[in-house]
């Protein structure tokens, strides 16, 4: 089936930005068209189509070199029985030689089922994707190979390979410095790793190969020459034996070869990073993880001093949005039915505002919600808050007060489930969305501002190059989009019937039950 647009990200101040369908990139002007600008594919993908390509050429020359002596043979898919009844006959001499024919002819039918049944490898899929602030730079990550990608953008839409790191673990969320940088990437396993942007040579000591020992120290001590009773001798071998294995014990995992930096870590899953500054524009770095933890730690190089936790969510977090005009607030969501306002240096919890009682306007049936984004914008020195949920086809759009309280402001309903949003910084502000849309061919939908609301503006539909694309069924590509609710814990009181904590001071609005 046609695979859908899953992330998205701006590219500068302008209409210029990148999308992610399956395995590749493809870059794209709202002001200009709605076709792409230009397209990157994985190399395993163009590897794999291209030896298709080679395969059905080479047996297509085989089919026209037979037609001159005989017309081909009409191709089928055999069952079993074809297959037992078109053994050859030294191969059913062997089989009748052989002890236990009919169980060697079961094992012979597992093999041929289970040539027939070879799963699928895993597709280096796109999972997650971002750009630098000024659009000069564009990283990827493909989760099949752990590996990160660096693109260099010339300002135009086309994108240059600069380099691929493969990362120890794979990672599930990207952030860069202020500065852009330094790239920081977290993984599930909850390390946060520092990466330069722009790898450098690796000219470090440990990157040069070890001495060679001197012939001479394998002869110092006790050995084969010094030893002679017999029970000395098994000694001696116990002591080498003893030695090899304390050896191949001791020798240090071989990491990555680049530049790389562990920062910080959780001893839990992480599912989310972000960087930002405080008021005197000292740099801090908030994680999130599935325990309902919300850490703020100090900047490089200090980021191993943790400043505070904001503490307060009963399930897992996985989205956290700091606006821009209002950086010592900070919104965060995951499955909690309520979405989070923080004063995030002080910990201290301001607020929190009902997104399920939204979400039931869409699907009446909704129990739980799986925060995926959040995101914020500012129109005429006002501050709203976008965000959309796991399998929920709708965008939330919610204002921050002046204080600090969040009021809900429009649902947009959308013709399939939102897999990623982005804003555009341009004269008329523009909201992109990436729907999962059945039976479409990607889809990303434009909106622009109209008035108080936001009105659809464009459809951009994605282009697929059949040889590269791979097929996927409806349920393995569910695996792929849909991962958020997973983190949910199973068997595990998560506070469903208990409300909010209790903030003085909270509009009627902000506050509401679960």
């Amino acid at each position: 089936m046609s695979l859908p647009f899953q992330c998205l990200s701006r590219l500068g101040r302008g209409a210029l930005f990148c999308a992610a369908k399956g395995c590749s990139i493809q870059t794209f002007d709202l002001a200009a068209t709605s076709q792409p600008l230009f397209s990157w594919t994985h190399p395993f993908l163009q590897q794999t189509g291209n030896a298709n390509q080679a395969k059905e050429t080479h047996e297509g020359l085989d089919e026209g070199e037979q037609a001159g002596q005989q017309p081909p043979s009409k191709r089928r898919k055999l069952s079993f029985d074809d297959v037992e009844s078109n053994v050859g006959t030294g191969d059913k001499q062997e089989m009748l030689d052989t002890p236990g024919a009919p169980a060697d002819e079961k094992k012979g039918q597992k093999r041929c089922k289970a040539k027939w049944m070879t799963p699928k490898p895993e597709l280096p899929f796109v999972v997650l994707l971002t750009a630098t602030e000024d659009g000069s730079h564009v990283i990827a990550v493909t989760g099949q190979d752990k590996t990160l990608w660096v693109f260099e953008h010339d300002g135009k839409g086309l994108l240059r390979e600069v380099s691929q790191r493969a990362m120890p673990k794979r990672p599930c969320s990207l952030a860069l410095t202020t500065d852009g940088q330094t790239i920081l990437s977290a993984d599930k396993f909850g390390d946060v790793y520092a990466l330069p942007l722009i790898p450098q040579p690796d000219t470090s000591p440990e990157s040069a190969p070890a001495p060679v020992p001197a012939s001479s120290q394998a002869l110092r001590g006790a050995n084969v020459f010094t030893v002679h009773s017999q029970r000395n001798r098994r000694a001696l071998e116990d002591q080498k034996r003893q030695r090899e294995a304390n050896a191949k014990r001791d020798v240090p995992k071989e990491g990555p070869k680049f530049a790389h930096e562990v920062l910080l870590g959780h001893v839990s899953m992480l599912t989310c990073v972000l960087t930002t500054n405080d008021s005197q524009s000292r740099p801090y770095i908030v994680t999130a993880d599935r325990d309902e933890h919300i850490r703020v730690s100090r900047g490089m190089p200090q980021s191993h001093v943790i400043e505070t936790y904001c503490l307060g969510h009963a399930s897992f977090v996985t989205a956290l949005c700091n606006p821009r005009s209002t950086s010592d607030i900070l919104i965060s969501g995951g499955g909690d039915n309520e979405l989070f306002v923080w004063d995030w240096l002080a910990g201290k919890l301001l607020g929190t505002v009902d997104l399920l009682v939204h979400a039931r306007e869409v699907l009446p049936d909704t129990t739980k919600i799986a925060v995926v984004k959040l995101i914020a914008y500012e129109v005429e020195n006002e501050c709203f808050i976008v965000a959309i949920c796991e399998r929920i086809p709708a965008l939330f759009v919610f204002q921050l007060q002046a204080d600090n309280t969040v009021l809900h402001r429009e649902t947009l309903k959308l013709r399939g489930n939102a897999l990623d949003i982005a804003s555009l910084d341009v004269e008329e502000e523009g909201l992109l969305v990436a729907v999962d849309v059945a039976g479409d061919d990607g889809e990303v939908l434009a909106y622009q501002r109209d008035g108080n609301s936001w009105a659809p503006r464009q459809h951009i539909q994605g282009t697929a190059d059949a040889e590269l694309e791979p097929i996927l069924s409806r349920e393995d590509l569910d695996k792929v989009l849909y991962t958020v609710e997973s983190l949910r814990k199973t068997g595990l009181d998560e506070g469903d019937d208990e409300g909010p904590p209790e903030v003085p001071g909270q509009s009627s609005e902000t506050k509401q039950n679960s």
